[in-house]
C-alpha cells in the first residue's frame, strides 16, 4: 500500500490516500480520480462546512459530526458519478436545529454510487438523500447497503425524482437498513419519479413508518416499478404506507411484511393507494389497534 506524504499533482494516476490529521476537502480537491482516500476513523471531525466531492473516488472511514446549531449544512455533498463510501459514522445536530434549518447528512446528486457499511445518526433531515438536479440530469444506478440510523427526524433513506421537471431516479438498490425512532418519517422514503427501485431487509422501530412510496403532489411525480422484499417494523404507524395521487402510479410490488407492537391510535397501517399492477404477498400485522388493518384504494390487477 502506498501512503503520500504530500498532495499528488494534479493529472497523476489514481493512488492510495491516508489523510491524516490534514483538512479533507483539501485532501479530496488534490487527490487524483478514481483515488482511495481514507479518513481517521478514530478521529472525529467537526464539519462546519459541507464536503464535497466533485469526481469519482472511493472514501473510507469518515467519522464526522456537524456543528450544532449548523443550519442547512449536509456533511457530505456528491456531485461526481462513481462514489464509494464505506465504513463511516456521520452525527448530525437535529437536537439544536429547527426543521426549517434541516439538511441530510449525505446528500447525493449523481448515480452510480455505492454506499454502504454506515451510521447516519441525529439528522435534522434524512441520514441519505437521493435527488437529482437539472444542471445533472438522471441519477441512475446505485446502491446504499447496511446503514444504521438513530435519532433520524425524517427517512433514513430518502429517494426522490423531481418527476415535474421530467428528472428521475433509477435503478436503485436499498438493502439492510436499520432506523430507529425516527420521528416525523421512517427508514426509508420512494418518491416524486423514481423508476426501478429495489428495497430489501429493512427494519423499523419508533418510526412513524417503515418504507413509504408517494408523490408530493405534482403530476409528473410518478413511481414505477418498485419492489419491496422484507420489512419488519415495531411501534411504528405504518408498516407500508403508499401517498400517491392518481397520477399514473405503476408497478408496485410488496413481500415479507411483518409489523408489531403499533402505537394506540395507528389507523391502517398498511396503505396502498392509486397504484396499478400492484402484487401484495405473506404479510403479518400482529395486533393492530384499530380494523382494517389493511386498505386499498384505487388500486387494481
Amino acid at each position: 500500500m502506498l501512503v503520500l506524504a504530500a498532495f499528488p499533482a494534479a493529472g497523476d494516476a489514481p493512488q492510495v490516500i491516508h489523510a491524516g490529521d490534514r483538512d479533507l476537502q483539501q485532501v479530496i480537491d488534490a487527490a487524483p480520480p478514481h483515488s482511495t482516500i481514507h479518513a481517521s476513523p478514530n478521529r472525529e471531525i467537526e464539519i462546519t462546512r459541507t464536503i464535497t466531492i466533485d469526481k469519482p473516488l472511493t472514501l473510507v472511514g469518515l467519522n464526522a459530526r456537524l456543528r450544532a446549531g449548523l443550519e442547512r449544512t449536509p456533511i457530505l455533498r456528491v456531485t461526481a458519478e462513481g462514489l464509494r463510501l464505506r465504513d463511516f459514522k456521520l452525527v448530525g445536530n437535529a437536537d439544536s436545529v429547527p426543521q426549517e434549518g434541516r439538511a441530510p447528512l449525505i446528500e447525493m446528486r449523481r448515480g452510480r454510487f455505492v454506499i454502504e457499511n454506515g451510521e447516519t445518526n441525529n439528522s435534522a433531515k434524512d441520514g441519505v438523500m437521493i435527488t437529482p438536479l437539472p444542471e445533472f440530469g438522471d441519477i441512475e444506478h446505485g446502491v446504499v447497503r447496511n446503514i444504521t440510523s438513530r435519532g433520524t427526524i425524517r427517512d433514513t433513506v430518502s429517494i426522490g425524482g423531481a418527476g415535474e421537471k421530467g428528472l428521475f431516479v433509477r435503478h436503485i438498490v436499498v438493502e439492510n437498513i436499520r432506523a430507529y425512532d425516527c420521528e416525523l418519517r421512517g427508514a426509508v422514503e420512494v418518491s416524486d419519479g423514481s423508476e426501478y427501485v429495489t428495497v430489501r431487509d429493512v427494519y423499523a422501530e419508533d418510526c412513524y413508518y417503515g418504507i413509504d412510496i408517494q408523490d408530493h403532489k405534482r403530476e409528473g411525480q410518478v413511481n414505477r416499478f418498485i419492489i419491496v422484499d422484507g420489512l419488519h417494523v415495531k411501534n411504528s404507524d405504518f408498516a407500508v404506507r403508499t401517498a400517491n395521487r392518481d397520477f399514473g402510479h405503476d408497478g408496485l410490488t410488496i413481500r415479507n411484511v411483518t409489523g408489531i407492537d403499533w402505537p394506540a391510535d395507528a389507523d391502517e397501517p398498511f396503505q396502498v393507494r392509486n397504484t396499478t399492477n400492484v402484487l401484495i404477498d405473506n404479510v403479518r400485522l400482529h395486533g393492530c389497534p384499530v380494523a382494517p388493518c389493511m386498505r386499498i384504494r384505487n388500486s387494481d390487477n
